[in-house]
């Protein structure tokens, strides 16, 4: 894996630009803001595509494609993946250069530079601090609140993905970030600012989530973040805005059927997260590879290098709209409930993004969002709350 403490680890700030595109700032010491216009390219389905597009190479360019279905079009899916591989050349997202297959042992990701914080009792990783009253008008915040240092600074900061198909992707088509996480971000801005144009969107790995949070990089992280007892530890969440559950997907041809045929077979996910935790200590003994996100795994799926992926059925199912030689087999053998990631510093922020889901919920906004992304895994209603004091 790649070494954190290099200054291409950090993550990417992308802001709106004109036309609500995005205008993409590399932290690279030496990289200028430069405004990002994705290509539409080919899958990398070759390692000599992999290496070029990795060391910076010009990859092939296809026609742009239109009248596509906003999260589940495989062009679309194909062009995702693509994009995210040519720009972790450009330094844009802080990806490594090369992924690193070596198994990894589990352990929690590095903390930053936050003073420390009494631990969490836990019993319920879904159980979030109450709301303190209902949601505040817009620019009429409580003295002294954290969310109104927010407003006085005049932007939200969220650590969001974009590479994930359905909750938080960067469109190679329009230049602009979509998905249900990308969503609720919006919907914060609009409950501090009034409108959803106060966003800055800091693109992290999921390993970085912790220590973005604890180091004050970000506000929030918005990034199909399960909530767990290990991850109360160093950072808070918001309630529950979402269920997933982890399941595994292996190439077409495989006759494995879930993560119990997976005995010694190299099992990918992303680094630093639950997912690799859970299948390192799956009673079938797979060996546990992570990787820097969740869409190397997929290239290396591709690449013959890995044996299957497991992590969140939802991130399956846009690996599924991206690769027909895929599947998704086996049922769900952990639960993966996602909240909004906060530092433990800003409890009164936690409450206040509490408020927000709850307006959410009862006002149908929630429905709204999970028709616009989510309707293909059927009818739902959104996780009842549950809190801690």
């Amino acid at each position: 894996m790649k070494d954190q403490s290099s200054p291409r680890s950090g993550p990417a700030a992308l802001l709106s630009g004109p036309g609500g595109r995005v205008v993409a700032r590399s932290n690279h010491p030496s990289a200028p803001p430069t405004s990002h216009d994705p290509r539409a390219l080919s899958s990398p389905k070759s390692e000599a595509w992999l290496d070029k597009a990795r060391s910076g190479g010009v990859a092939p360019r296809t026609s742009r494609a239109s009248g596509l279905h906003r999260a589940s079009g495989r062009r679309l899916g194909t062009l995702l993946v693509a994009a995210a591989v040519s720009l972790t050349g450009c330094n844009l997202v802080g990806f490594g250069t090369s992924p690193s297959l070596e198994p990894v042992r589990t352990t929690t990701a590095a903390p930053g530079q936050a003073p420390a914080v009494a631990p969490v009792a836990c019993t319920d990783p879904t159980a979030s601090y109450r709301p303190q009253g209902p949601l505040p008008r817009a620019g009429d915040l409580p003295s002294g609140s954290y969310v109104q240092q927010i407003y006085n600074r005049g932007r939200v900061i969220a650590g969001i993905a974009q590479d994930t198909l359905m909750f938080g992707y960067l469109n190679p088509l329009n230049n602009q970030l979509e998905g249900f996480d990308i969503d609720l971000v919006r919907q914060l801005s609009q409950a501090i600012f009034g409108d959803d144009l106060h966003v800055e969107y800091r693109v992290i790995t999921p390993g970085q989530a912790t220590q973005v949070l604890r180091d004050g990089t970000v506000d929030v992280v918005v990034r199909t973040l399960p909530m767990t007892c290990s991850g109360w530890q160093q950072i808070a969440f918001s309630s529950e805005y979402f269920e997933a559950g982890q399941r595994v997907m292996v190439p077409k041809a495989s006759t494995a059927r879930g993560i119990g045929d997976l005995g010694k077979k190299r099992v990918c996910a992303a680094a630093g997260t639950t997912a690799l935790e859970n299948i390192a200590s799956a009673p079938s003994r797979p060996e546990a590879v992570g990787l820097t996100d969740q869409t190397d795994c997929l290239v290396q799926l591709e690449l013959g290098r890995i044996d299957a992926i497991s992590t969140d059925d939802v991130i399956l199912a846009g690996f599924e709209a991206q690769d027909p030689n895929v599947k998704t087999v086996g049922p769900r053998f952990a639960a993966l409930p996602y909240g909004v990631g906060i530092s433990q510093a800003h409890v009164d922020f936690v409450r206040y993004v509490n408020a927000l889901l709850e307006l959410l919920r009862a006002n149908g906004t929630w429905n709204t969002l999970y028709n616009r992304w989510l309707s293909q895994f059927g009818p739902a209603a959104p996780p009842a709350p549950r809190y801690r004091d």
